[in-house]
């Protein structure tokens, strides 16, 4: 049996737990969950016509965009995170761009934006550029 120092185990006790295992009743994901599919599908629906946007997959469910660049072993990924209507007609949006080298296993950029129009202008010139 060890001791244990109580001021220590209360501090530890305040101290988040990172971890990669969702917290039973606490998924954030589902939080207006329909909500931000529908947010997605109508901002998404705008750019469906442009060429590059036709070569990418969706993933509806994900709220995610993503394109394959096989010759350079390159994923492209444009996912929406959080959608937070407001009771003022505003929404709080945050998209995440990143690309990924599958090759190597690296991250090669990664922003943030809080405006579609900039997030899907943004994946579309970094496709562009690599094709």
């Amino acid at each position: 049996m060890s001791i244990v120092n109580l001021k220590d185990f209360k501090a530890s006790l305040n101290k988040p737990k990172y971890t990669t295992e969702p917290k039973p009743g606490r998924n954030l994901y589902r939080k207006n969950l329909v909500d931000k599919l529908e947010f997605f599908n109508n901002q998404i629906s705008v750019y469906l016509s442009d060429p590059i946007i036709e070569k990418c997959e969706f993933s509806a469910e994900g709220c995610a965009i993503k394109f394959i660049s096989i010759e350079e072993n390159i994923d492209v990924f444009l996912i929406l995170q959080d959608f937070s209507p407001d009771e003022f007609d505003n929404t709080f949006v945050t998209w995440e761009f990143f690309i990924h080298n599958i090759k190597d296993d690296e991250y090669l950029d990664s922003r943030f934006f809080t405006t579609t129009d900039m997030a899907v202008k943004y994946f579309l010139s970094k496709i562009k550029y690599m094709l």
